[in-house]
């Protein structure tokens, strides 16, 4: 089977709570600096490319380092991995209250791309999927990431405290260093726990991955489908920012109104991506990611006929097909790592699979900022928002058709 049935996800539950913990919080220093955009970039003395770099850095190596941490996953013991992970971290985010020219700051960056991304989320993803049986599988990644929503929403609700309290005596820069206190030690104190808290005996076995386990992966038609099916659920992930500008710029809505349509995400993903690893284990994981496609690309239409709309409607249309998007959205990213069980690739591949999963699948991360930010430069106004929204009803398309031939080629082959 290569699935560990032995392990049960409610004896594992606590476990699985303490790394959604850790997995939210060791991204608040790569990604903090987003929420704090203007402050930041004054405290530091940079100019938007400049801001932009910081970001490349980080994705670039992050690109390099998913597939050789899903190698380092299956050679080493994953919660030592994961233990120095956060530590590094931390430390990482303690330099650059110290070291603030740009050349440092795309170092640290580049080193927060290897400690938050080489060597700890093939890890983490191989534990979470060690966590439960075979049949569990949807609902322990849907749990997983519904409680990297609640914490998200709670680390962020206190940043936002810190750096209001020191913005509101006039000192946003000592704001901006206390945010990064707080993003420094946090990391820290959660290898701590991790380091008592987590089990010895989970996933501590390493075995010497040979040439001939790379060739089986990359030969097996069930991980291409896996990257293909999380590739179309990424880009959604990296596009739902827009609806900001679209909501501000083509509808005429508020800021303040426009900001909530994005931030809407945060409070549904933690309820849609439990309940849809739930659902998915009971009715098929293909077949709910199918209907999460479908709805998807519905809401996608709505958003676009909001713009032709007037008054309380245009507002209902507008806010409903955000909802929509992000219900399905977050279901559907709290399955398809579970997709790995179902397509029987062995639990000790799974960080390498997971590795290529993640180098193959989160690619919209590097392209699709700059195909928006191209399309939106070059068709201003509503024209360029519905040629790359249009883009998006095309992925939600291929989304369906993966699913459907993972249906055909896996599930029929379950039924048997």
């Amino acid at each position: 089977m290569g699935q560990n049935t032995g392990q049960s996800l409610k004896n594992n539950f606590l476990t699985l709570l303490l790394l959604s913990f850790c997995g939210s919080i060791i991204y608040g220093l790569p990604y903090f600096r987003k929420y704090y955009y203007d402050d930041y970039m004054s405290l530091y003395h940079l100019n938007n490319f400049e801001m932009g770099l910081l970001g490349s850095a980080y994705g670039l190596l992050g690109l390099f380092s998913y597939a050789l941490g899903g190698y380092l996953a299956d050679r080493f013991a994953p919660k030592k991995l994961l233990i120095f992970s956060l530590i590094a971290t931390g430390l990482g985010g303690l330099l650059h209250l110290y070291f603030t020219s740009l050349n440092t700051l795309l170092i640290i960056y580049g080193i927060w791309g290897i400690t938050s991304l080489l060597t700890f989320w093939p890890s983490l993803m191989k534990i979470v999927r060690s966590l439960a049986n075979s049949k569990e599988q949807a609902r322990a990644y849907g749990i997983f990431e519904g409680g990297r929503g609640v914490v998200g929403a709670a680390h962020l609700a206190i940043a936002t405290s810190i750096f209001g309290y020191f913005q509101t005596k006039a000192l946003a820069a000592q704001g901006i260093e206390m945010v990064i206190v707080f993003y420094s030690i946090a990391p820290i104190a959660s290898a701590i726990l991790l380091f008592f808290l987590l089990k010895d005996d989970i996933n501590e076995q390493s075995e010497k991955i040979k040439i001939k386990d790379l060739v089986f992966l990359l030969k097996n038609s069930a991980l291409w489908l896996v990257v293909a099916i999380t590739f179309c659920t990424y880009f959604f992930n990296m596009s739902f920012y827009y609806f900001t500008p679209y909501a501000s710029n083509v509808i005429g809505t508020s800021a303040v109104f426009a900001a909530i349509l994005t931030v809407l995400a945060q409070y549904i993903r933690p309820v849609s991506s439990v309940a849809g690893g739930f659902i998915a284990d009971g009715y098929g994981k293909a077949k709910i990611m199918m209907i999460g496609f479908i709805l998807m690309g519905i809401g996608v239409i709505f958003l676009m006929l909001s713009s032709k709309l007037n008054g309380f409607l245009q507002m209902s249309v507008l806010t409903s097909a955000c909802v929509i998007i992000y219900i399905a959205m977050y279901s559907n990213f709290g399955i398809y790592y579970s997709l790995l069980s179902e397509g029987k690739i062995p639990i000790h591949l799974a960080g390498m699979a997971i590795g290529i999963v993640s180098t193959f699948g989160y690619l919209p991360e590097v392209f699709a900022p700059l195909l928006a930010g191209d399309l939106l430069d070059r068709y201003p106004g509503v024209k360029g928002f519905h040629i790359y929204f249009t883009i998006m009803i095309v992925m939600a398309i291929l989304g369906v058709m993966f699913c459907l031939i993972w249906i055909k080629k896996y599930n029929k082959k379950e039924m048997k």
